[in-house]
């Protein structure tokens, strides 16, 4: 079974890509999810001890308190990632195994921090949805009401995706209509002759 680390920036459009595959019935691992649902159980008590009570509210992760508090402080991000990241590793290691089990040919690991979190050892190919810095600015401003300048420390967050491209095996451009990335996408599916 081959897996896929899916990657890109924020407001690049890879959800949207993974989202492409899963619909055609590729198993796909999505850590945002992950995250997501351990934010609603497990990680609850951990955050309020590491991060503080202001981090917690009605029984649940304040994300948006949670989030000012990591965007602007990289050693808080990385306390967050040493909480989060070894639960994650090994729920897609859980879903690997299924796929691998259920016969699958290929599975994609939908994972924003592959490469900053030196996950793509984990994977066989690496592929980057892509899009210039500024498209992905103005995105994140109209999906999230950001300021710009909000935005702009979201993505210095992040390794940029021109850093990214080069350790891609496979680059998918998002910059222009979704029909031009949804053609990138089936020559994708013709190169590993899914059925």
């Amino acid at each position: 079974m081959i897996k896929i680390g899916l990657t890109g920036g924020i407001a690049s459009g890879k959800t949207r890509v993974a989202s492409w595959f899963a619909q055609k019935g590729i198993p796909v691992f999505d850590a945002d999810d992950a995250v997501h649902r351990l934010y609603d159980g497990p990680l609850i008590p951990l955050i309020g001890k590491e991060f503080g009570s202001e981090c917690v509210r009605d029984g649940k992760i304040d994300r948006a308190e949670l989030g000012k508090i990591i965007f602007d402080d990289p050693e808080a991000r990385q306390r967050l990632e040493e909480l989060v990241h070894p639960l994650i590793r090994q729920q897609m290691r859980d879903q690997c195994l299924k796929a691998e089990i259920q016969g699958e040919k290929l599975i994609i690991l939908d994972i924003p921090l592959l490469l900053e979190t030196g996950w793509g050892k984990f994977v066989d190919e690496v592929w980057v949805v892509y899009v210039p810095a500024e498209i992905q600015i103005t995105r994140l401003m109209e999906r999230s009401s950001l300021t710009r300048e909000e935005a702009e420390r979201r993505l210095a967050a992040q390794m940029p995706l021109e850093d990214k491209k080069k350790k891609a095996h496979r680059v998918i451009d998002n910059s222009r209509d979704w029909r031009e990335t949804e053609k990138q996408l089936e020559m994708i599916w013709k190169d590993f002759d899914l059925p």
